[in-house]
Order: C-alpha cells, then structure tokens, then sequence
C-alpha cells in the first residue's frame, strides 16, 4: 500500500505531467500556423487573428479526440448519460431531451404555435385545399419500457392537449399514435439511436394517410427494398464515446425505393406540366430519404406527391415555403398533409401567415386560444 504522503506526492506529478503534456502538444498546431499564415500582422489589427487561431488549434489538436472519448466514457460509465440533450435508456435505446421537459415557456409557445397552426389550415382552406394534419408523436410514448425517465405532466398530456386542440377547432387529424402503437408490437416503429421513425413507422403512418383520404388511385406505385446498411443515429452526437464504451451505435436500416408501374403518359405529363393532387408539407421526418415517407405515401395513395419538408427548421418553415409557392395556388393540388412532430409545437418558430390578411379565423379568436378536454380520433 502507497503511504498517503508518497501518493499525494505521485499525483502532484502526474497532475504537472499532463498539465505540461497538454501545452506541449499545443506547440505544433500554434507554430505550424504562424508558420504557414501570411497575413497574421492584418488580421491581428482586424480582430480575425484569435479567432482562427483557435479555429486552426481546435481542428488540429492532437488530444483532442481523446478528450472528449474520455470525458464522454467517463460520463457514461459513472452516470449513464451524455452530452446534454440525449437521455441514455434501457437496451441502448436513446431519446431527445426535448421530449421530457415542459415548463411555462413551452406553454406560452404551444399556445402561440396552435393558433397559428389553425390559421394557417384556415387559409389553406380558403385556397381550396383538403388539409389533412399528422402529429408525430413523441419516441419515448411508444417506447415507455425502454425510456424509465420521469416526464414532466406538460409533456406527458403534450399530444392529447394537441389532438383535442385540433378536434376542437375542427381540423381533420391523423390518430398516428395509435397506429404505431400498434405496429410497434411487432417492429421497430423508431429508430434506436435517432429522434426519427424508422422506415416501418413512417410506412404506417403513409397506410393510415391512405386510409383517411381513401383517393381513388390514378396509378400504380411500387416499393421493394433496394439496400440494407448499418445506421447512426442523430443522438450518437451526443455521446462521442470510445469503441466498446456506450451503446452498440450501429443498427440496420432498410433502404427502399418506390417506382411508377406501368403509368400512362397523358398529354400533360408529356408536356411536363403534371401536377399532383398531393402536398406533404413537414420537417426531416418527411424529408430525408432513409425514412421513405413520400414513397410509401405514393404507393398507398396511387398518386403523386409534391413534397415540401426541410430538415432541422421545423413545420413551419416548410409550410411557409408551400403556401408561397405556385403549388398552394394550383386547384389541381387538391389535398395538404402536414406532418408535425408534437415536440415542434413547443418550439420557438416564425409565423407562416398575417392575421391581419385573413380574417377566417375572427369569429373564433376565442376558441383558438383554448385546447383542453378529452382527445378525439379525428374527424
């Protein structure tokens, strides 16, 4: 056994080693800039010198890889957690951080977001336009099992609060959490290292869509599997640790691809001015392609489908885009889905329309303000 005395002594050392180990291994990336930066004396006197010098040490650093491997190991070994925003669940399952917690800022956004939610199905209505909303429901509501978080009250009754919103104002709504509870049963309807749903998720959900427009089908579409590789999801960021430390960071994704079958080319398709009678409007959900959705849509719906969804800037964002485009304007475009992730809806975002433009909603101000009661199924 080492005396006190000598072990506070061997720590000392070892504290000094690394202390001078770390400033030593500085010495490269800050002499090979001075080295190799021509302008250095021009951007001191601009104020841009520090700036990208810390930008040339952070890229070229060499523990600092190691680092950040040892503090996110250390983190997840001694605590079982990560970088702020994932909480770390059972059987290596990982949830956003955004879907537990609920405080007084999200209820100020919710009521904002909701009433703008409903003027803009008020104005798309004016247009024409079927609308048809998809709330996505949070991961860890179909996954309790593997989540053992506690979840604020705000957030637990988020989608009913939502649905019941909806139902009141009159909005025809998709019950989407009962069709992935469902399914989830058999197959993975999330990924398990991602925010997203996974492709059989997002394949249900297209099916309930059908189901609830129940378009008499122009054409034929089919989807087959075209690639099966290894996944990492989005949450993976958050926990950076080494090979072997952590969860298994890779899972299996199943790569589709949907095709037209024996499509008649009519006069306006050989002219390129078919449009579809379809809009999707929604966030990543829709739009990144591992997930399918504007795939599996076409092939349910035998039709078309323009799709109007952007990654990582909310559903607002992208119907903002849709409602400002020839498309919103087009009586061809018969029918609007909107898909919404519940967790959005207590997030800051931009207005899509004026109210001062669409006087729709004036005789129902008050009811627009208001979401409680029972949920519904949708209408």
């Amino acid at each position: 056994m080492i005396p006190m005395k000598k072990a506070s002594l061997i720590n000392g050392w070892l504290f000094l080693a690394t202390i001078f180990s770390g400033l030593a291994s500085l010495l490269y990336p800050v002499a090979h800039f001075f080295g190799t930066e021509t302008a250095a004396w021009d951007q001191f006197r601009k104020g841009e010198l520090v700036r990208k010098l810390e930008k040339h040490v952070d890229e070229v650093f060499v523990l600092r890889e190691p680092s950040i491997s040892l503090w996110a190991d250390a983190s997840f070994l001694f605590f079982h957690a990560g970088r702020p925003g994932v909480l770390v669940g059972e059987d290596d399952w990982l949830f956003t951080r955004e879907e537990y917690y609920y405080d007084s800022l999200s209820e100020q956004r919710l009521t904002r977001n909701l009433n703008e939610l409903a003027l803009t199905v008020c104005a798309l209505e004016q247009l024409g336009k079927q609308v048809l909303m998809v709330p996505v429901p949070a991961k860890r509501r179909l996954y309790v099992q593997r989540s053992n978080r506690a979840v604020s009250p705000g957030m637990d009754s988020l989608y009913q609060r939502i649905t019941s919103y909806l139902g009141e104002s009159g909005i025809t709504w998709l019950d989407t959490l009962s069709l992935m509870q469902h399914a989830a049963a058999e197959d993975a309807v999330f990924m398990r290292t991602d925010t997203h749903w996974s492709p059989r998720g997002a394949e249900v959900v297209a099916a309930g869509v059908a189901s609830r427009l129940s378009l008499p089908p122009a054409h034929h579409y089919q989807t087959r599997e075209v690639a099966v590789g290894a996944y990492e999801g989005d949450l993976l960021r958050y926990l950076p640790t080494s090979n072997g430390v952590g969860p298994q960071r890779q899972e299996p994704l199943i790569r589709y691809e949907t095709s037209a079958v024996d499509q008649t080319q009519d006069a306006d398709a050989l002219l390129g001015d078919n449009m579809p009678p379809v809009a999707l409007v929604g966030t990543s959900y829709s739009a990144m392609d591992e997930w399918h959705f504007p795939g599996f849509l076409r092939q349910e719906l035998g039709a078309d489908v323009l799709v109007y969804a952007l990654e990582a800037q909310g559903p607002f964002s992208a119907m903002h885009e849709f409602i400002n485009s020839p498309a919103a304007r087009d009586e061809r475009v018969k029918y609007v889905i909107w898909e919404v992730p519940e967790r959005a809806l207590i997030q800051p975002m931009e207005p899509i329309v004026e109210v001062e433009r669409h006087a729709c909603m004036a005789n129902d101000s008050d009811r627009a303000a208001e979401f409680a009661g029972v949920g519904s199924s949708g209408r």
